[in-house]
């Protein structure tokens, strides 16, 4: 470990502008739905278990070794439709810029975003918690910093030497029926059997929907609106009715109901459980 970020140390970056460190998380189980970041760069590495994510809008295989990224303004689903025995850590940066590529922007669009890191994997799982030790530290920011830059660069050097699966060339019909979920996912006419799309069989749309993203449309659309409630509940102090409305319920009790469905508990419980398990966090664009 210490030969890798003594290289990371000596090599001339690849970066325009460097990663900064945002927060570092970990996730012993998976708390987060549908949601994204337009802020932020997330690095997921598995520790261990293995398990199933959707992450774009397609079904992610993922094992031990693994690091999954989350470029910003990807759409992801963290809470693990079938796991086993999975623990993960997550580091979010900003201000990464790669030559001829969007800010926060870590692996080109025609990859996957599972990067095989098993060959270093015994390194991360020693970088990972160091970097959280050293973030909750009052004046070791810069020690938490440099320490998260040098995952990055491992896992960048990863992209580089892994040999990826390019991307299946997606349906351009699921793409749009997500596009109109992303668009209208608060709106009560979202859940209306996607009439823009009654030229073919609804029932032929959902099975075909289910079959890209692991969710029919109406559970991909509550996924969406819950992933959005989270986001609001951990970066910002609005009241849970406010929180309700934002994302398209009008009854703050069905919309706690319908939370507790898919996230295991209360609203309240996880602002409060999210606030305990993390350090280093900056608000985010939601």
């Amino acid at each position: 470990m210490i030969q890798l970020i003594e290289l990371a140390a000596r090599e001339n970056s690849p970066f325009e502008s460097e990663p900064q460190l945002l927060g570092v998380y970990h996730r012993a189980e998976g708390l987060r739905s549908m949601h994204k970041h337009d802020d932020r760069l997330e690095l997921n590495f598995i520790f261990s278990g293995n398990g199933t994510q959707v992450i774009d809008g397609e079904l992610c295989n993922v094992q031990a070794g693994d690091v999954l990224i989350y470029n910003a303004g990807v759409l992801h689903d963290e809470s693990l439709m079938i796991c086993s025995n999975l623990e993960a850590w997550c580091i979010a940066v900003k201000n990464l810029k790669l030559p001829n590529r969007p800010v926060n922007e870590l692996i080109p669009k025609n990859f996957r975003p599972r990067v095989p890191c098993q060959s270093v994997a015994e390194e991360l799982a020693q970088l990972y918690p160091l970097v959280h030790r050293y973030a909750q530290q009052k004046n070791d920011y810069q020690i938490a910093n440099s320490l998260a830059r040098a995952v990055v660069l491992i896992v960048y050097k990863m992209i580089q030497s892994t040999a990826l699966d390019a991307n299946k060339e997606k349906n351009s019909v699921v793409e749009q029926m997500r596009e109109h979920i992303e668009k209208n996912y608060a709106e009560d006419f979202c859940l209306d059997n996607f009439k823009a799309f009654a030229y073919y069989d609804q029932h032929y749309l959902a099975r075909l929907f289910k079959k890209a993203t692991g969710y029919s449309p109406r559970e991909y659309i509550f996924r969406r609106r819950i992933g959005k409630a989270q986001c609001l509940l951990i970066y910002t102090s609005l009241p849970l009715t406010e929180i309700s409305a934002r994302v398209g319920y009008d009854d703050p009790n069905y919309f706690g109901k319908q939370f507790k469905k898919i996230i295991g508990m209360s609203p309240l419980s996880y602002r409060k459980k999210w606030r305990e398990l993390s350090s280093g966090s900056v608000p985010s664009d939601v």
